[in-house]
């Protein structure tokens, strides 16, 4: 007769239940019961019922979490003994703890394969892990995402809001919402049942600084003139202060030189560009030529149909002068290449020949600097600080005071915004004396009256 093979005595000693350990949930039947087993470092919940007993891992070495996985898991049984689907397979276990760092380690899965699917930016992905591993997730930790209510949530807040962190309110504002952001991950995913109520923040608009005409013409010229110039950065010796000059004009002969910012022809041109066209930063980066078409019939302009941007694709439309910035750069292409064939499609439109789009906004925006350094225009007189968003916000401000009665919506649209975000950021600094000539214009009066 064959021997039926028993189980190892020292193995099933291994999972039997620590005696001392075994722990009664409060207010529920007897037979639901934690315990640990010698085999694990995690609690364990079992469950009599209906002639069967039901046996799962917390994943958990918290007791406190272990005690509110057996609730769920409690309910979870009872659920389908009562629908008849006991037996039907599952691919979760409705026991174990899901932690907020488990939890935030499969949104970043999910947003990298945004990334990759170029439905995210680069600078969003990494922000966002940034922001993870420097306050979110050395504050959640392992909490169950079950456990995560309200009064931890204000905690996190009044913790962020801390003079250690020095935080402004929409950084703030930007850490809560990833907070949010996973526990909805966690949601969608079964682990949550509800996202709790949030604590409000409150909102803080810093509207960029924008330029003036003079101003724009103040850039606009010195970028011409430095044109082709390699401007030296320089660390004055006594102050230690930074400050950008001409080659052979430091101040003193110690000062150090920190670098040499090589000013390139492309940069008046992106001013000109840019006032002219309604587009953001990152649209300069990602333009090429096949995303631009000349349009010359009773209205000339340039349609740009670029990739989509803060969740906008609509063409844009630009002012005239932009037409000839865009034909002065194809010119001086085509004479670079020393040929007359047609310029690719995929090439794109501002620094072609850097090495990435990464490196090209980095110069870019490094030789806009020096520009502003030089010419005292990195504040605004209300102190706003200038960068190259603030052509973008000049662009949009020109039309608000010199357009002819243009009305938001279209401007909005045009600019790849919302009337919202027009009145609160762009339109901030609008004041009703800018605009005196339409507040005191009279309608002419019709034939009947």
């Amino acid at each position: 007769m064959a021997r039926t093979l028993e189980p190892d005595s020292h193995e099933r000693h291994r999972t039997v239940p620590l005696q001392e350990t075994l722990t009664r949930i409060p207010g529920y039947p007897s037979k639901l019961v934690i315990f640990r087993i010698p085999a694990s470092s995690y609690w364990w919940v079992r469950y009599y019922a209906n002639q069967r007993i039901f046996k799962r891992t917390t994943k958990t070495e918290v007791k406190r979490d272990a005690l509110e996985a057996a609730k769920r898991f409690y309910d979870d049984i009872n659920m389908r003994l009562h629908n008849g689907s006991i037996d039907a397979p599952l691919d979760y276990n409705p026991a174990q703890v899901m932690t907020f760092t488990t939890v935030a380690r499969l949104l970043i899965e999910s947003e990298e394969g945004k990334y990759k699917r170029g439905q995210l930016t680069k600078i969003s992905f990494e922000n966002m892990q940034l922001r993870l591993n420097k306050h979110v997730l050395p504050f959640f930790k392992e909490t169950d995402v079950n456990m995560i209510n309200y009064k931890m949530l204000d905690a996190f807040l009044q913790h962020l809001s801390g003079p250690d962190h020095k935080l402004g309110v929409s950084t703030i504002s930007a850490y809560m919402g990833l907070v949010r952001k996973v526990l909805i991950h966690a949601a969608r995913h079964s682990f949550l049942k509800h996202v709790p109520e949030f604590p409000n923040v409150g909102v803080e608009d810093k509207p960029r600084g924008w330029f003036t005409v003079p101003e724009y013409k103040t850039i606009t010229a010195k970028a011409k003139k430095l044109a082709g110039v390699a401007v030296e950065w320089r660390k004055d010796a006594l102050t230690g202060q930074s400050y950008f000059c001409m080659p052979g004009e430091a101040r003193r002969a110690d000062d150090k030189l920190v670098r040499r910012v090589h000013m390139t022809r492309d940069l008046p041109d992106l001013i000109v560009f840019m006032v002219n066209s309604y587009i953001r930063p990152t649209d300069v980066k990602n333009m090429q030529h096949g995303h631009v078409h000349v349009i010359d019939s009773e209205y000339t302009y340039l349609r740009l149909a670029l990739p989509p941007s803060k969740g906008h694709s609509y063409a844009i439309t630009t002012m005239p002068w932009a037409v000839r910035v865009y034909q002065r750069l194809r010119d001086r292409r085509v004479k670079e290449q020393g040929s007359a064939l047609e310029i690719p499609t995929n090439e794109y439109v501002f620094m072609p020949d850097a090495p990435s789009r990464e490196d090209a906004m980095k110069k870019l925006q490094r030789q806009f600097e020096v520009v502003l350094e030089m010419t005292g225009l990195r504040r605004s007189n209300t102190g706003e600080i200038r960068s190259l968003y603030s052509l973008r916000h000049s662009s949009i401000m020109f039309r608000l005071l010199y357009g002819r009665a243009i009305d938001t919506l279209t401007l909005a649209r045009n600019a790849r915004t919302s009337p919202e975000m027009i009145d609160r950021f762009y339109a901030a600094p609008l004041q009703g004396e800018m605009n005196i000539e339409m507040l005191q214009s009279k309608r002419k009066p019709r034939p009947w009256e």
